[in-house]
């Protein structure tokens, strides 16, 4: 989530993509998901967020573009812990997005108010 300025990371997510049990068969557009994504502890979200969302942000801001919202990076992220930037979308996730708000202990709207808000 942006505000403009500050970055509000939410919890990782992960979508199944195969049709197939055991990641077998064709990608889909994504048949569930799960939070938290095992694999990315403290150090590679803080590295997502260096080298991927800050950037991102500060590039969006040099063009005058101060984005208040969520924005949703699909990374893929190589066994050697190496992440791709996929795609952006300037909306939750999806199927991301349910496993995280299975998990939210706050109030959605007190979080979308504060992103309408700088500072």
């Amino acid at each position: 989530m942006l505000n403009g300025e500050e970055i509000l990371p939410l919890a990782t997510s992960q979508d199944h993509k195969t049709i197939g049990e055991g990641d077998k068969g064709l990608n889909t557009g994504g048949m569930g998901a799960y939070s938290p994504v095992p694999f990315v502890n403290e150090k590679l979200n803080k590295k997502i967020i260096d080298n991927v969302i800050r950037p991102t942000v500060k590039g969006l801001a040099s063009e005058g573009i101060h984005f208040r919202g969520f924005l949703y990076a699909g990374l893929m992220i190589d066994e050697n812990l190496e992440v791709k930037v996929l795609e952006y979308n300037c909306r939750f996730g999806d199927p991301e997005t349910q496993p995280i708000m299975m998990r939210l202990e706050s109030d959605l709207y007190d979080l979308i108010d504060s992103c309408s808000r700088v500072g």
